[in-house]
């Protein structure tokens, strides 16, 4: 480990390669027990969030939603169609018009 003195006689001194390899490891095993630190506490927090949000779901009485209608598909498909043919025909510099898309895939 590096000696305190020689720290604060001159900051700027070479260290040997035996100094520099544990200031280095020093380094990384802080990042990670700070990172598993905050793994940690993300998941308790998301347990307490989760049983604080559980009881209160079945203390309060639930009420059904009324369903609602889907809107249609062909509108839909027709106006992403469109644009996602103006997007293309932008990206190549031409119009819509003389853009013609073959398919048209959803993942």
């Amino acid at each position: 480990m590096p000696s305190i003195e020689k720290a604060i006689l001159d900051p700027f001194a070479p260290m040997s390669l035996g100094d520099a390899l544990m200031v280095a490891v020093c380094g990384i095993m802080v990042v990670f027990l700070v990172l598993a630190v905050l793994a940690l506490m993300i998941m308790v927090i998301s347990k307490v969030v989760g049983a604080i949000e559980g009881k209160v779901h079945t203390a309060a009485p639930t009420a059904k939603a009324a369903p609602v209608a889907a809107p249609k598909k062909e509108e839909d498909d027709e106006e992403i169609i469109a644009v996602i043919t103006a997007a293309v025909a932008a990206e190549m510099g031409t119009t819509p018009d003389t853009t013609r898309l073959t398919s048209i895939m959803r993942y």
